[in-house]
């Protein structure tokens, strides 16, 4: 079989820590007097960041090699892509 991967448990609530701090500074994010573009910019950073975390440390994507990695993190990049598109088509129809 595969390969077995030892993590400590310390490790796991480190992360667990640090996700729950950013979900706090994303909460607390929405009531700064930001513009709309600072505040959106902001989440979505931060909710790359978390993924990331949840990616690497809980999927174990860092124990792997490049090509698997790579593998399971290219899709993530479709959702963001699609809202790009989805923006800019909205920012089309309000000119037109």
């Amino acid at each position: 079989m595969g390969m077995e991967i030892h993590v400590p448990r310390k490790q796991y609530w480190m992360i667990f820590v640090a996700l729950f701090v950013l979900t706090i500074v994303e909460v607390g994010i929405v009531f700064l007097p930001l513009s709309w573009y600072e505040l959106v910019s902001g989440l979505c950073a931060l909710a790359l960041i978390k993924a990331y975390m949840v990616a690497i440390y809980y999927m174990h994507l860092g124990h792997e090699t490049f090509t698997l990695r790579t593998m399971a993190l290219i899709p993530m990049l479709i959702p963001g892509f699609y809202a790009l598109v989805l923006c800019a088509e909205g920012s089309a129809r309000l000119i037109w």
